[in-house]
């Protein structure tokens, strides 16, 4: 009985493993086409992402988590940025995800590929308008002396030059919470588009002047060719854009930029300084600061602007970042809650 008895118990444990692999079979499957679900959806769909850098700022903050719509103007197939249908075509004012042209890239930033560079900007121009851009210097009230480029654009078949009726607005808030030391101290104007104001940054640099009759005369006008966009940042100064390396492809423009689902303020480049909004109004000479043991314990010696260290993060290794982000970054972060929801125009 007992060697029956052993030999049936034994049987029955192998039998009893049978469904534990086939249910684990099972389940690796059915995760594995939900992941393929999933990334199918976010690269023809609706993509997430964020915001490195200042050139769309204050529309878009260094810190912003953004969803974009990657069906407002195409279909393209998944997993591969290739068109198949074509929905809609962006409009005036748009904010538009893209991949840039060849030569807006660096010599080791990719076009293609895992690692594939993309850039946010505006709609500034569409296919068939004249654009002008004036350079004058204007007296400001919060900010003094502004060298504004004064965007204009005449419409195809139009014989007059319209422009987007820039006009100064007072800093308020918009500008107390920006990871960007230089962006804090430029004026503040809106824009009209058509159905809608946003802001834009002017200062007294002039850094595309050297630029911009590379390829287009914008000074008199320059005729955007069929099928393709001028764009630019809304932080006018710091924007690297249509002005510089020239117009996007239809093709190439991706998706349409459509809320702000989260929102960090890292301070990585205004941790030395107690408070944004002084900050903003009295500038960076002014502003209150952290001193002594207090600065170093809240910022990373490459991260005080006020000092004559040399900042490096551009060439910083990943164990430095995740190092600098434990002892420094995580302690100092604010989420900005106001910017949670919030529909971009």
């Amino acid at each position: 009985m007992g060697l029956f008895s052993s030999i049936f118990q034994t049987k029955s444990k192998s039998e009893s493993k049978e469904p534990e692999k086939e249910g684990a079979a099972a389940s690796g499957i059915s995760f594995g086409i939900i992941v393929v679900l999933v990334f199918a959806f976010k690269s023809s769909i609706l993509d997430a992402n964020n915001i490195p850098s200042g050139s769309m700022i204050p529309t878009l903050k260094i810190g912003d988590f953004l969803f974009v719509n990657k069906m407002r103007y195409s279909f393209r197939m998944p997993f591969t940025e290739k068109e198949l249908f074509r929905i809609d075509d962006p409009k005036r004012g748009d904010i538009v995800t893209f991949i840039p042209p060849a030569t807006a890239l660096g010599q080791e930033e990719s076009r293609s590929g895992i690692f594939a560079k993309r850039f946010v900007k505006r709609v500034i121009g569409l296919p068939g308008d004249t654009i002008r851009i004036t350079r004058k210097f204007i007296e400001t009230k919060d900010r003094g002396r502004v060298h504004f480029a004064l965007v204009e654009y005449k419409e195809k078949g139009s014989s007059e030059f319209k422009s987007y009726e820039p006009k100064e607005v007072p800093i308020g808030k918009e500008l107390s919470d920006l990871d960007n030391l230089e962006a804090t101290q430029r004026a503040l104007f809106k824009e009209v588009k058509p159905g809608f104001e946003h802001y834009i940054l002017e200062g007294f640099e002039d850094d595309r002047r050297a630029h911009i009759f590379e390829y287009c005369d914008f000074l008199h006008g320059c005729e955007i060719p069929e099928g393709q966009y001028m764009v630019m940042g809304d932080n006018r100064d710091d924007s690297h854009d249509s002005r510089a390396w020239g117009f996007v492809k239809r093709e190439d423009i991706l998706g349409k930029a459509l809320i702000i689902y989260f929102s960090i303020d890292w301070k990585d480049s205004t941790c030395e300084y107690k408070d944004g909004q002084e900050l903003a109004e009295k500038g960076p000479e002014i502003a209150e600061r952290f001193e002594g043991d207090a600065l170093d314990r809240r910022c990373h010696y490459s991260e005080v602007f006020s000092s004559h260290n040399a900042r490096y993060l551009g060439e910083e290794s990943r164990f430095g970042w995740i190092e600098r982000t434990l002892r420094y970054r995580l302690w100092r972060l604010s989420v900005r809650f106001d910017r949670i929801g919030r529909i971009l125009q």
